[in-house]
């Protein structure tokens, strides 16, 4: 991305920003003027009233909008208990103490549209994973044109490093492609002619011509944005625990009006009942709490984008976790390399080291970190060639070196024994891909080479199950093999593996039918759908693609799984906090509702008694700022 395009996206977001700080900064302005105007007696007293009325009907009006409407479908939220408190307020012209209701408001509604609006551009923007721009073959020569102008039948020219912007067949070419996005597959897939590649990967190695099978929306990253989006569309409701409370509370707080109306015949002490369980408090009692919550996570790397997640964190019943990127690094490593014929494997490691010096291919360069992680000295080649796919060929000290597939060693004459064959299979059998290290026309060594285990995975799985959840699964695009090595490995339940992006997505839906909250983490373009469609949906930060992190609702930006336990953890802290903070506010509002159903609270002392149950409410929830987990 050019320095004209990052301050093109600066100047977005910050237009963004002003724009939907506009209504609580002018809130803030009328009730800064009204309370100016009182203090200082400017004017008659409905003129000092004016500005914040205008900050009510400025601030409030989306909220008695959304309560109106909840009355109508005969619902009980926060928003209907929020609309009463604030007409009662007013009706007694207490206008100043409804504004800052509104103003709280007004300010949790900004932040909750900005969180919402980046998820839609996000998703908007999944598209432009493929080029702009393409180079196609065209009466013999390479011309660029727009990717909106290709037509079925092009032939397209990939270089290495660029990504592939069609569904398409290889017709010239060899290369290792990176398909991880799209298929979840851990290792580069090499590609011939005849093969199938999908828009949206990359091309790592070699030239490819690719001829046009399917372009815009029938491609396969197209299909996979509109599963993102009607997932979005379809989840179920989450209801917070304030609207769930409310739905008890706010009859109650009625009935009491009534009741202090026909004990004391004073109006104003029916609205002081309604005043005193004004739900600044009881509104305040859930943001706070997650906003301390959210913001100490924000301190361990731990993104959360709204407070119905955090709500959620400690009841994940089922966790579905994808393999590669996730449970491991997503890039290969060599796990074992096994001597043949008598040579020492240090000896297997450097010859296959200067083999593979001047390499491309992602295999050796796992190689070649295996050589410097040991301390291998590593001198130049005398010649280097290479077959894309198949493996590479060196000069060295007068000795041919041949490193590669079996398939490759054996095409130049070397046979092998039934030692080597048995190595193989047992290094297959476990999900690794093996080559094979041969010098002249004999097998020196084997290298086996697998995707990296996270180390901690493990243990973080066993925090996670002693938190309360039953069950933890792992899906993946990758082979069946590969999967249930890495599931072996770590301890996970169950393992669903070779799934395309929407088996992924109906796993998602089994488990929801089935009753479970489910937690769905991922890092790729191919997890979108399925983390869209989760309770939960978790994406890791740095590894991840920008598709993932926006359609998530929780991001791990230092890519540390066990970020997902301090999530669980801190979700557990926070809805233990709402619950007292809530208990608080009743405490306060049952003695409030006392005094004044026998007409001993006037409205002024009732907005004080108010205004203190706020002040509890903030400091407690202020402490999670600085909790930790043992």
């Amino acid at each position: 991305m050019d320095d004209i395009e990052m301050e093109e996206n600066s100047d977005s977001k910050f237009r963004e920003i002003i724009i939907l700080s506009i209504a609580p900064i002018l809130v803030a302005g009328f009730i800064l003027i009204s309370w100016g105007l009182a203090h200082w007696r400017i004017g008659p007293e409905f003129v000092n009233a004016l500005p914040a009325i205008f900050a009510i009907i400025l601030g409030g009006f989306q909220r008695f909008v959304s309560g109106f409407k909840d009355i109508y479908k005969r619902k009980i939220t926060v928003n209907v208990f929020v609309v009463v408190a604030l007409i009662a307020t007013m009706a007694i012209g207490e206008f100043r103490p409804a504004a800052i209701i509104v103003f709280i408001m007004a300010v949790s509604g900004a932040l909750e549209t900005y969180t919402l609006e980046k998820t839609k551009k996000s998703i908007r923007s999944l598209l432009d994973f493929t080029p702009k721009t393409v180079i196609v073959r065209r009466n013999g020569e390479e011309i660029v044109i727009p990717v909106t102008e290709l037509q079925l039948g092009d032939q397209v020219v990939v270089r290495p490093g660029e990504r592939i912007p069609v569904d398409g067949v290889v017709v010239k070419g060899e290369s290792s492609v990176n398909q991880a996005p799209i298929t979840g597959e851990s290792m580069p897939v090499e590609k011939f002619k005849g093969s199938s590649v999908f828009g949206g990967t990359l091309n790592e190695t070699g030239l490819l011509e690719v001829k046009t099978e399917k372009i815009g929306e029938d491609t396969t990253l197209a299909k996979i944005v509109h599963l993102v989006q009607n997932a979005q569309e379809t989840r179920a409701p989450i209801q917070s625990m304030a609207d769930r409370f409310t739905t008890w509370f706010l009859p109650t707080v009625i009935l009491f009006s009534i009741s202090a109306y026909f004990i004391t015949g004073d109006i104003k002490a029916a609205v002081s009942v309604l005043l005193v369980a004004c739900p600044c408090a009881f509104a305040i009692a859930t943001p706070t709490a997650v906003t301390a919550g959210v913001s100490n996570m924000a301190r361990k790397a731990v993104l959360i984008k709204g407070g119905m997640f955090l709500e959620l964190g400690s009841k994940i019943e089922h966790l579905l976790v994808d393999k590669t990127g996730t449970f491991t690094f997503g890039r290969p490593k060599v796990e074992v390399a096994v001597a043949f014929n008598g040579v020492e494997r240090d000896k297997v490691i450097k010859l296959a080291c200067i083999a593979e010096k001047y390499s491309e291919h992602p295999l050796g360069r796992a190689i070649l970190a295996i050589g410097k992680e040991q301390n291998i000295s590593i001198p130049e080649p005398e010649s280097f060639s290479g077959t894309t796919g198949m493996g590479v060929e060196a000069l060295y000290h007068g000795s041919k070196i041949r490193i590669g597939k079996p398939s490759y060693i054996q095409a130049s004459g070397t046979k092998l024994d039934k030692e080597i064959a048995k190595v193989i299979r047992e290094q297959s059998e476990k999900g690794r891909t093996t080559v094979l290290v041969a010098e002249n026309s004999s097998i020196i060594g084997l290298i086996a080479i697998a995707d990296e285990i996270r180390p901690e995975i493990a243990n973080v799985i066993h925090q996670i199950k002693k938190m309360g959840c039953k069950e933890i699964t792992m899906l993946t695009g990758d082979h069946t093999k590969v999967a249930a090595a890495v599931a072996e490995a770590i301890g996970v339940d169950n393992v669903q593996a070779e799934l395309l992006p929407e088996q992924k997505q109906e796993f998602v839906k089994k488990c929801q039918a089935d009753g479970q909250i489910v937690a769905m983490i991922g890092d790729g373009i191919n997890d979108a759908p399925a983390l869209a469609l989760a309770d939960v949906g978790i994406a890791m930060g740095a590894a991840g693609t920008d598709v993932a992190i926006e359609t998530a609702d929780v991001t791990l930006m230092n890519d540390d799984i066990n970020g997902v336990a301090e999530f669980m953890w801190m979700s557990a802290k926070v809805l233990r906090r709402i619950k007292l903070n809530i208990f608080f506010s009743i405490i306060y509002n049952v003695i409030g509702l006392s005094l004044s159903v026998v007409g001993l609270m006037t409205p002024i002392i009732a907005i004080i008694f108010q205004e203190a149950g706020c002040i509890t409410v903030v400091f407690s929830s202020t402490l999670l700022l600085w909790v930790k987990r043992k």
